[in-house]
């Protein structure tokens, strides 16, 4: 193609673009299908019809020509950079560091790809190399604020949360249209505690972004609303009289529930709820989470743990806090990390993203004896130091250091082989209470709690595989801390909790929630709250909503059965979700 087409294509796109700006949307696409049709091999449309498609939101699409453009020239840095980014957008993060990786080996003065490259570090919760791309790409971009948001979210990982708030201000000075500029100041007040300053944070950016639902998300989680609160409530249901995202309409829902949650409108509450989770509903494969698990039993079982044991690392610094999401974890990090000699990490992706080395989740039958030829020590011995050095991040030499994601209590064989000597907290919480409040939760990377039925199988699948690591781990290696005993004798369960982490008790533990520690949790006004009892039992404010769930739980509700027949709630009646139990048998 000569160069007057290319100009001629390009000034098509352009004017494309200008359509779509102006709201023209249709006459963009018309005039991109025209302009696709004639791009055959040209580099350089491709390039740019990859930009409109990006506008147009439309990534997957944007793949395909930056795919093409690379196809033609694979060395060329700045498309690489493209095709980088467009794969992270879609969520093929793998391949889009792998791509990233090329892009800067060709030319490492590109401000979007280092960008790119700290994004996924991020994610994959590498802040040290997330600090290095992104302070990097800051330095050449200054004006940049979505650089300096991404910046401020990297450095409260590493607890540098006043450094954090400078570029989270200066990115929402640089881009005050920018809606994660407005979350990160917001999220970075809120992990150092200033909570009023927060709550009058994210009113301000409700009142700049009326239709903004994570700002009512957040703020409806830092705060205890009342009656008093009634006409701001009024005005959140109006929102949703207006047009916006379904993702943004659900976060009000979300914001609306816990509002009257707290007012103690019920069915209200739960009306609202169930309106956020239709409308962020996704599919999940229970069928391959089982198959997942059952390979994970071939390949650490007693026998082999045994075995690999003396391989592992001594550090007896990692403290894991597994179970179920929503059964008291936050609480209980929170009561370890105010000891002194102690902090908390949050919720890691290393160990799941270490075992997917060893045993891969991808839906297919891999064989045990593959993945236990990887389990050699030199294999061990860098997959611990692997963990030790994300888990390390920010903890300023403290001797014991939790890791509270929830999820890796599918991979406590791992754990046990890699830190023989690391804790293990076992979170445990009424069946009923815990998957309500899952219900109840606005998750961003839980894929199954949009739907009580799917929740409830969740809950059965738990139950199996504690059982099992109970049966296979050495007695006593696990060590059960129950939610409901820990609020209502705190001292006496805190107590065994710190013992069991080899830290001595202090009657300030309990009042963790006046130190001066960091909180990264979605229960932001509950930690800085003394230990309440209001949590406890909460499914009888739902009582006449949550009938079906009870009946799919029945087989861990057994003590309970007296009590939920004086709320109506009979188990030997014929639940809706009685196909639940297939799975169990």
């Amino acid at each position: 193609m000569s160069a007057h087409g290319t100009t001629e294509l390009i000034a098509e796109i352009q004017k494309a673009a200008r359509h779509l700006r102006n709201g023209q949307r249709v006459d963009a696409l018309l005039v991109y299908d025209e302009v696709a049709k004639r791009a055959s091999d040209n580099v350089a449309v491709h390039v740019e019809l990859g930009h409109l498609c990006s506008e147009l939101g439309d990534r997957s699409q944007a793949v395909t020509h930056y795919r093409t453009a690379v196809d033609h020239e694979p060395n060329n840095a700045h498309n690489l950079g493209h095709l980088g980014i467009a794969l992270q957008q879609i969520g093929h993060a793998e391949e889009a560091f792998e791509i990233l990786t090329r892009a800067m080996a060709g030319n490492s003065e590109i401000p979007s790809v280092l960008h790119g490259l700290g994004i996924i570090s991020m994610d994959r919760a590498d802040f040290a190399q997330a600090r290095n791309y992104l302070e990097k790409a800051q330095q050449m971009t200054p004006s940049d604020g979505n650089i300096r948001t991404n910046l401020a979210s990297v450095l409260v990982h590493v607890n540098e949360h006043e450094l954090a708030l400078k570029h989270a201000e200066k990115g929402l000075k640089l881009n005050p249209a920018n809606r994660n500029a407005h979350y990160a100041v917001g999220r970075v007040l809120t992990e150092l505690g200033r909570g009023d300053e927060a709550i009058r944070h994210f009113e301000k950016t409700i009142r700049q972004h009326k239709t903004f639902g994570g700002a009512y998300d957040l703020l409806a989680r830092m705060k205890k609303f009342t009656p008093s609160d009634r006409p701001f409530i009024d005005k959140t249901e109006n929102v949703l009289q207006q047009g916006m995202p379904a993702k943004e309409r659900a976060c009000v829902h979300f914001a609306l529930g816990k509002m009257y949650d707290d007012c103690g409108e019920w069915d209200k509450a739960f009306e609202h709820y169930g309106q956020a989770n239709l409308l962020q509903k996704k599919d999940y494969d229970m069928k391959r989470a089982r198959q997942h698990f059952k390979q994970l039993k071939k390949v650490f079982h007693a026998s082999s743990l045994q075995k690999f044991q003396a391989l592992g690392h001594t550090s007896m610094q990692p403290v894991f806090i597994v179970g179920m999401p929503r059964s008291g974890t936050t609480l209980m990090e929170h009561m370890i990390a105010s000891h002194p000699r102690a902090v908390g990490a949050g919720e890691l992706p290393e160990i799941p993203r270490i075992s997917r080395l060893i045993s891969p989740e991808d839906g297919r039958r891999h064989s045990a004896a593959t993945a236990l030829s990887r389990l050699t020590e030199e294999n061990i011995t860098a997959y611990a130091e692997r963990y030790l050095s994300v888990l390390q991040q920010g903890a300023n030499g403290a001797n014991r250091i939790v890791d509270k994601l929830p999820g890796n209590v599918f991979y406590l064989g791992l754990i046990s082989i890699l830190f023989p000597k690391a804790t293990i907290i076992h979170a445990m919480r009424h069946p009923l209470d815990t998957c309500l409040s899952c219900y109840f939760q606005n998750f961003t990377n839980v894929r199954w709690a949009n739907d009580l039925a799917v929740i409830a199988d969740i809950y059965g699948l738990y139950c199996e595989v504690i059982a099992y690591w109970q049966s296979e781990l050495p007695k006593g290696k696990i060590v059960d801390i129950h939610y409901e005993q820990l609020i209502e004798e705190p001292e006496i369960h805190g107590r065994q909790m710190l013992e069991a982490c080899g830290l001595d008790w202090d009657s300030e533990n309990l009042e963790f929630y006046k130190k001066d520690k960091i909180v990264r949790t979605a229960s932001l006004w509950q930690v800085r709250q003394p230990i309440y009892k209001s949590s406890k039992k909460r499914w009888k404010n739902y009582a006449s909503h949550v009938g079906p769930l009870a009946h799919a739980l029945s087989d861990y509700l057994q003590d309970d059965r007296e009590e939920l027949a004086s709320h109506s709630i009979d188990l030997a009646a014929t639940s809706r979700f009685g196909w639940l139990k297939k799975f169990r048998n």
